[in-house]
Order: structure tokens, then C-alpha cells, then sequence
């Protein structure tokens, strides 16, 4: 990412508010990093988001206390500062806004309008400041929430099947799904704190569903060029961005009532699905060393040449009618009370050699449906910690992976793993409000197995405690 620009044209909150009109859907502003919200350091009181901020950083506080707060917050920020410019660019500008794939809106919009008044309020960790929930709480409606059944799991694979090209086209990379969870509604008065999302989200995609407001509600992007940008979408559009490199952010409030987006995420792999040269996990080892040199990557395209191919692959696409998902092979599911482990086994079940990664029952496609467990469900059940670093050094997309009784590797934790092992896994990416099929939630199980040390680490984090109903 080049060094932040300022553009000096005296007004700074001009951006805000006003109409994006023009062919390429966005509009530059006055300014740079640090204005509207801190994103590389704390503001000075001069600063035009200085109260706005303080006000939300005063109720997460509230909600929770500093300490857990402000954590987050110096992580947020070392991250905007650190992981950027140690990752490759793919576009130029890094972001761009274009209509939707007709394959993915059609099927997602059917899907929302069906169980979209079965949204449920999300459950964030303590401390947890990337949005205001304290103030608005956001709900989702997820693709894998069994409620929703088989619709939710085809209209997953479709919107995969529809933007994947896309994208494809706009970065010219081989690309690999890494996150896809469902359409997150946020509420009047919801902030989004500036950030870079973690690796292995790299190449995403934010699709608007619906809004109900009374202004436009923009996206702030800080763009390659280091010049903030505002994108605006209305239903049936996409933005583009690169998001493990792209500062993005909602630094000003909604004024509506909602507005309901898809986040679809995806990682650059080679020819032997290896993660792409580009990308470096080991970016926060080397920001402690010190020992940082400037990679050297292959210059990318321009913008327009970009999202010019994006555009024709995005034109191009046509619905044909919903995918009809092959019904799965029963399966046994077995209740956390009688879940038995083998001797000398860490899994419920003899399923084999773990697998890589779960697949959907599409074809051969790798879309994280559940499977067999992994190397990771292995290390995390018999609290090995060195496993456990190899497998998330080898496979991070495992860390949210289930069994086909939907149990992820902190679910395996939860009944004897040491709290290293469940920090490891959170650090990871790893969902503390993941249900088994049962509905038990790792907090539950820990508690069950008088797992004392690993119940305080997960309530601390205000993890949900959510029983086993089976």
C-alpha cells in the first residue's frame, strides 16, 4: 500500500453524504487516513471524527470496560498500520463498484426476503469493537442456520458459483472461498469501525441486499493511493475491494432503519491450490522483529482496465433457476451426552484421515459444508499445541470447520483443551457462538466438562452460553 495522500482543498467533511454519481461508482475525498475515525493512531481534538469517536469508544467502555476495548482497538489500528503493506496489490485502486452477477443477486434476494423476519441478534466477543452492537445490535440471517434448510446451502453455493469469476476477472488471480456466513442487517445509529479484515480474507466482495434509510449510508475506503474514497450502493450492487489491504469502514452513522449486506470472501491460491506468493501469514512476527523490507510484486493493472473485466463477467452472468442441492446421505447424529470418544482418539467418530477442508455435496467444490473433522479438531480435542500451530500455519480456513455433527475444533477444545488452545483458535478467526447440531455452544461444553480454566477464558471474551438440546 503507497503512503497516505492529503488533498488540501480546505473542506474536509465535503465527501459525506453527497450523491456518488459516475462511471465508475465512487468518489474521491479530501482526505486521508485519521479524519473521520482513527485508523492509523488516535485523533487530536482538531480532528472532524474526534467527538464521534470518543462518543463510541465511551459506549463500548460502557458495554464492556476499557481494558478489553482499548485492546482492540491497538490491535485494530496496528493491523490498518502493519498488514497492508506487507501483503501484494492486485488492482491498482483496490477497490471498484460494479452491479451484481444476475447467477448470485437473484437467488440471494429470494433468500433474504424469505427469512429475513427470522433474523437473529449476533453475539460479539467482549471487548469487541468493529461495530457499536452495544448501541445497535446487528442480526444475521445465515446461510447454515438449520432453520433455513436446504435453501440456505444452495443459495451459499450459488452466490459462490456467481461472484467467484468476477472477481477472478477483476484481480486476474486463481481464487478459493475462505468466508461466506450469511446477510449481516445493521440498524439506525450502526458505526463500522476502519480496519483490514485478517488473512485469509484477501479478495472480497460486499453485496447490498436491501436498505431502508433516509440518506445514503457510504462505505470508506482508503484506497491504494492512500486518498479516501466514499462508494455508495443500492440494492443489486457489489463493491469490490481487497479487503486483508483496504481500510474500510461506515464512519458516520446510519439514518434509517436498516441495511442488510452479504460479505463474500476469498483467498489467491496457484495452480496446486497452495496459498498465492503474495500473501504473508507471518506479517505480525516480522512488524515485532523489526526486520521489514519492502516486498517486490508484479505491478498490477489499472483500475479501469480491471473493473472492466470484471464488468463483462458480471454483465455476462445469467440466472437460470435455483440449484437443486443433491440430498446428503443420512447421517447419524449423535447428542453431546452420548458422544463417546474411542481409546486413543481425539474425535467422535472413525472418519478416516482428517480432511483439509469440508466440502459441499456440489460437485467437487471446496465451499466448507461439513465433513470429516481435520488436523485441527485433532490437535485442539488432545490439547496439542504444537498440532494445533502447524495445522492453522498449514490450513486457517480450518478453523471454523465442522464435523458432520456440525462440532468446529473449539467445540473439541471446550471439554479438556488448556486455554492456549482455544486463544490460538480465537486469534484464528475461530466463531464463539458456533452450535453443535444439538445447539450446544463451546461455553456450554466446557462447563459441562468442568473444564474450569478454559469456562473463565471464554466468558471473559462473553462468549454465549447456550445448552445442548438434543
Amino acid at each position: 500500500m503507497l503512503g497516505v495522500v492529503y488533498l488540501c482543498l480546505g473542506i474536509l467533511s465535503w465527501c459525506h453524504g453527497t450523491e456518488v454519481s459516475s462511471l465508475v461508482g465512487y468518489q474521491p475525498c479530501a482526505y486521508g487516513v485519521d479524519e473521520t475515525f482513527p485508523i492509523h493512531y488516535n485523533l487530536d481534538e482538531k480532528k472532524m471524527g474526534y467527538e464521534r469517536y470518543n462518543n463510541y469508544i465511551n459506549g463500548c467502555k460502557e458495554k464492556y470496560d476499557e481494558k478489553s476495548c482499548m485492546a482492540t482497538e491497538v490491535q485494530r489500528m496496528s493491523m490498518n498500520r502493519e498488514q497492508p503493506r506487507r501483503q501484494q496489490n492486485y488492482t491498482e485502486l483496490g477497490f471498484g463498484k460494479i452491479k451484481a452477477p444476475a447467477s448470485a443477486w437473484e437467488p440471494v434476494k429470494k433468500f433474504y426476503e424469505k427469512f429475513k423476519a427470522a433474523a437473529r441478534e449476533e453475539t460479539w466477543p467482549a471487548g469487541n469493537s468493529y461495530v457499536n452492537h452495544w448501541l445497535t445490535p446487528t442480526k444475521m440471517v445465515g446461510f447454515e442456520d438449520a432453520r433455513f434448510q436446504p435453501l440456505g446451502l444452495q443459495t451459499k453455493d450459488a452466490i459462490w458459483d456467481g461472484v467467484r469469476p468476477v472477481l477472478e476477472a477483476w484481480t486476474k488471480q486463481k481464487l478459493k472461498p475462505t468466508s461466506l456466513y450469511g446477510i449481516r442487517i445493521y440498524g439506525n445509529g450502526s458505526i463500522l469501525n476502519p480496519h483490514v479484515d485478517r488473512l485469509p480474507l484477501v479478495v472480497s466482495c460486499i453485496m447490498q441486499i436491501d436498505q431502508d434509510v433516509d440518506e445514503p449510508w457510504p462505505l470508506e475506503v482508503i484506497g491504494h493511493d492512500g486518498i479516501a474514497y466514499n462508494v455508495t450502493l443500492e440494492p443489486g450492487e457489489i463493491a469490490l475491494y481487497e479487503s486483508s489491504t483496504i481500510i474500510h469502514s461506515r464512519p458516520f452513522p446510519l439514518i434509517g432503519r436498516s441495511f442488510a449486506n452479504a460479505f463474500i470472501h476469498f483467498i489467491p491460491v496457484d495452480e496446486n491450490d497452495e496459498y498465492g506468493a503474495g500473501i504473508d501469514f507471518d506479517w505480525e512476527k516480522k512488524a515485532r522483529r523489526g526486520n521489514y523490507q519492502e516486498p517486490k510484486f508484479p505491478k498490477p493493472d489499472k483500475n479501469d482496465i480491471c473493473l472492466e473485466r470484471a464488468r463483462q463477467v458480471s454483465e455476462a452472468s445469467v440466472y437460470t433457476g435455483p440449484i437443486i442441492r443433491p440430498a446428503p446421505a443420512p447421517a447419524t447424529f449423535i447428542p453431546e451426552s452420548q458422544r463417546q470418544r474411542q481409546k486413543n482418539t481425539a474425535l467422535p467418530f472413525n472418519q478416516g484421515p482428517p480432511s483439509n477442508e469440508a466440502t459441499s455435496t456440489k460437485g467437487n467444490k471446496n465451499y466448507f459444508l461439513p465433513s470429516a473433522p481435520t488436523a485441527l479438531h485433532h490437535a485442539a480435542a488432545q490439547d496439542d499445541v504444537k498440532a494445533l500451530l502447524d495445522a492453522v500455519r498449514k490450513n486457517p480456513l480450518d478453523v471454523n470447520s465442522v464435523d458432520e455433527n456440525l462440532w468446529t475444533p473449539l467445540h473439541e477444545a471446550a471439554r479438556s483443551a488448556s486455554p492456549t488452545i482455544a486463544r490460538i483458535l480465537v486469534s484464528n478467526g475461530a466463531d464463539l457462538g458456533a452450535k453443535t447440531v444439538g445447539g450446544a455452544t463451546a461455553l456450554w461444553l466446557a462447563k459441562r466438562h468442568n473444564n474450569f480454566k478454559l469456562v473463565e477464558y471464554l466468558q471473559d471474551l462473553g462468549a454465549p452460553d447456550i445448552p445442548d438440546e438434543l
